[in-house]
């Protein structure tokens, strides 16, 4: 009896691991996909999505090898302002964003317009206006290294009472890997295999 069970665990468990890498090199071929995070400095805060195909792989991915991007902004009690969701391609835009993928970072050290920056914009999304997310970095100004800027499309970047004349700047966005289905699957697959190896049998 022992024998037979341990027979059917192991076909179990090949048969298991064949489907777990079919669907892993199967996932292998879609697009890679990122969440997008952002706190500022006085709470206010964003989170979003992109997407690219994984042939980009190993370099900077820029607005023009994105598949899909998305954007939600919240005010510091939680309550969302606004959400963009990019529609592609869309080259009159300002739009500009560019990911490292080797290292996984949005690049945002340089002026909104450089490729070491971004800028959402108010055309982020043709049909929706009243918030700008960028990074600026002006000397001339007394801003020496870039900053996240969180603001209306009518404050400037720079005032007398600065930084209070914007909602919110500072701040990292970061990006964090979404696992693909196939790597999901995988894991509850080896999950169950554990379980079911480890199972006292049944006593004869």
């Amino acid at each position: 009896m022992k024998s037979i069970c341990n027979k059917i665990k192991a076909t179990v468990a090949v048969a298991a691991l064949g489907s777990m890498a079919t669907l892993i090199h199967v996932s292998s071929a879609d697009a890679a996909s990122f969440e997008l995070d952002w706190l500022g400095d006085k709470g206010y805060s964003a989170k979003g999505q992109f997407s690219y195909d994984d042939n980009f792989l190993g370099s900077i991915v820029t607005k023009d090898q994105l598949t899909d991007f998305a954007i939600s902004f919240f005010d510091p009690q939680g309550t969302l302002l606004q959400n963009f969701n990019y529609d592609f391609p869309q080259p009159d835009s300002s739009f500009n964003f560019n990911f490292d993928t080797v290292a996984k970072t949005v690049l945002q050290t340089g002026d909104f317009d450089t490729p070491n920056g971004f800028d959402l914009g108010i055309d982020f999304a043709k049909d929706v206006t009243g918030l700008d997310f960028y990074t600026y970095l002006n000397p001339d100004q007394g801003l020496l290294t870039a900053k996240i800027f969180l603001k209306d499309d009518l404050s400037p970047e720079v005032c007398d009472t600065y930084p209070n004349c914007k909602l919110d700047l500072g701040g990292k966005l970061t990006a964090t890997a979404i696992p693909e289905p196939g790597a999901i699957f995988g894991l509850l697959i080896v999950g169950l295999m554990n379980r079911v190896l480890k199972k006292k049998p049944a006593s004869t």
